[in-house]
């Protein structure tokens, strides 16, 4: 009869209704300990600026009293995927609630800028000088850093790294079909993308065409100069050179239209006008038939 009595008077208590996340944590990769933030539905983890973002995580998670979670803290997830994160907690008494991972990567605002002076860019052989960004805040990390050749018409080209991008500086490869014009560079950083200011690309220097040196020659007679490269000359200049313009000590200009090159005796032989006022020709440019400017640079010929 006490056992009857004893049983009779057991309190029964109602399942609890709790089905919240209390704390959601995990190990960076230095085995420092970041916790999330809990704001309504969501876990809102905050990633360390400039390091690398993992590809999964292992949280640790408290839930509320004799609730469960799925899934369940020390579960490995994959970050990298398009899916939402979802966790689902459930209460003592079968109520539910989700949550939504949302991971936010901490990046302070990248800067970047070409690395030119007087962004010019000159092409050269038998390789280009790559193609040099410097900044502040790039991720140097392959995969969540890009960069784009961006040419006046908006056509984007991806470039390859030359050495793998630091925090300062993303170093790229030129690509072998690259012309003369104005370009942007697009650099993707994580979250950010920046666009340089405008750069040119030029044809490859007077210099490393032609040997300049101090000559003298007379009125009316011909200069001969060595060709420095034969390889440059027929790769960037042979198809569109039409004739040189000079320009004397006084600023005068004169077309000289008979001028040849000869790659067999490595030597351009420029004939010098009678009619030069000047006693010095200081500059010397490389004209197409259009009279563009293939290039040019400054000179120092004596005239007698």
């Amino acid at each position: 009869m006490l056992a009857i009595t004893c049983w009779s008077c057991k309190t029964e208590y109602p399942s609890l209704p709790y089905n919240d996340i209390e704390s959601f944590s995990i190990q960076d990769a230095d085995g420092k300990t970041l916790s999330a933030s809990i704001v309504d539905d969501q876990i809102i983890l905050y990633w360390p600026p400039l390091v690398n973002q993992p590809e999964s995580i292992t949280p640790t998670i408290k839930v509320s009293d004799l609730a469960t979670i799925t899934p369940a803290s020390g579960t490995a997830i994959q970050l990298q995927s398009d899916k939402p994160i979802t966790y689902t907690v459930r209460a003592q008494d079968g109520s539910s609630k989700n949550y939504t991972l949302v991971f936010q990567y901490n990046q302070p605002l990248v800067q970047a800028k070409m690395n030119l002076l007087e962004g010019k860019y000159y092409l050269s052989h038998p390789k280009n000088e790559d193609l040099v960004v410097r900044g502040e805040n790039i991720l140097p990390d392959e995969n969540q850093t890009k960069g784009y050749l961006v040419d006046k018409d908006g056509k984007e080209t991806l470039l390859s790294f030359s050495q793998p991008p630091t925090s300062f500086i993303a170093q790229f490869n030129t690509p072998g079909d690259l012309k003369p014009g104005i370009y942007h560079i697009k650099l993707i950083s994580g979250r950010y993308t920046v666009l340089t200011d405008a750069f040119e690309i030029l044809l490859p220097q007077i210099y490393s065409l032609i040997t300049l040196d101090s000559y003298t020659v007379k009125k009316g007679e011909n200069l001969v100069m060595p060709i420095k490269s034969t390889e440059i000359y027929e790769l960037f200049f042979k198809t569109d050179f039409d004739h040189f313009i000079a320009i004397d000590n006084l600023n005068n200009s004169y077309k000289i239209t008979n001028a040849t090159f000869d790659v067999t005796k490595k030597i351009v032989t420029l004939p010098i006008p009678t009619t030069i006022q000047g006693n010095q020709i200081k500059t010397l440019k490389l004209m197409d038939k259009n009279g563009q400017i293939l290039t040019e640079g400054d000179q120092y010929i004596t005239l007698n």
